[in-house]
C-alpha cells in the first residue's frame, strides 16, 4: 500500500495566510494548541488564567482557570487575589481535574490513533494484492501465489457449504478435488 507523502512539521512563516479556508483550519488548530498549553500552564503552577480569542468569522472562543469571568472581573476591577486557604483547597481539586483532563487526552490521543491504525490494516485486508492486480500484469511467481490462494478458498468453502449442509439435513457435497492443475503456457481455448 501506498502511504500519502506529507511535508512533517515544518516552521512557517509568520504571516497572513492567504486562503481563507486554510486560515480558518489554522486557526482552529492553533486555537485547541493554545487552549491545551495554557491549561498545562494551570496544572504546573496553579495560576489563574484566561484567554479570550475571536476566529476570523467573529466567533468567540475562551478558555479560563478556576473561570473566564472571574479573571477578568479580577482584572478590571484590580480586586486582590482570594485568601490562601481557598486558594489552596479549589487549586488541589483543580489540579487533580486538571491532571485526569490530561491523562484522558492522552488516552484519546492513543485511541485515534489505534483507530487509524485499524482502520488501514481492515481497508488491506479487504481487498487481497493478489487479487487487486489485473492478472496480465502477475509474473509467474505471482501467478503461482494467487492459485495456491484460489486453492485454498476453494477448500474453505466446500467445507463450510458441508457445514451448512449438516445443520439443514441436506446431502452433503461430495470431498472437494484438488483443482486441477493449469498450463500457464497453454492458450485459454486449450484448457
Amino acid at each position: 500500500m501506498e502511504r500519502k507523502m506529507t511535508l512533517g512539521r515544518r516552521k512557517i512563516e509568520m504571516k497572513l495566510i492567504p486562503s481563507k479556508h486554510a486560515r480558518q483550519v489554522a486557526f482552529s488548530k492553533r486555537r485547541f494548541g493554545i487552549f491545551k498549553k495554557a491549561s498545562e500552564l494551570c496544572t504546573l503552577t496553579g495560576c489563574e488564567i484566561a484567554i479570550i480569542v475571536f476566529s476570523p468569522s467573529g466567533k468567540a472562543f475562551s478558555f479560563g482557570h478556576p473561570r473566564v469571568d472571574t479573571i477578568v472581573q479580577r482584572f478590571l476591577y484590580q480586586s486582590p487575589m482570594p485568601a490562601a486557604a481557598d486558594q489552596d483547597s479549589r487549586g488541589s481539586i483543580v489540579s487533580t481535574l486538571h491532571q485526569q483532563y490530561a491523562e484522558l487526552c492522552k488516552q484519546l490521543d492513543a485511541e485515534k490513533k489505534r483507530g487509524k491504525e485499524l482502520e488501514e490494516s481492515v481497508r488491506d485486508f479487504q481487498r487481497p494484492s493478489w487479487l487487486a492486480t489485473p492478472i496480465d500484469e502477475l509474473n509467474l511467481d505471482q501467478l503461482m501465489r494467487s492459485k495456491k490462494c484460489m486453492e485454498e478458498l476453494r477448500v474453505k468453502i466446500a467445507k463450510r457449504v458441508n457445514e451448512l449442509s449438516v445443520v439443514e439435513s441436506a446431502p452433503p457435497l461430495p470431498p472437494s478435488n484438488p483443482v486441477r492443475d493449469f498450463d500457464l503456457n497453454a492458450m485459454p481455448d486449450e484448457m
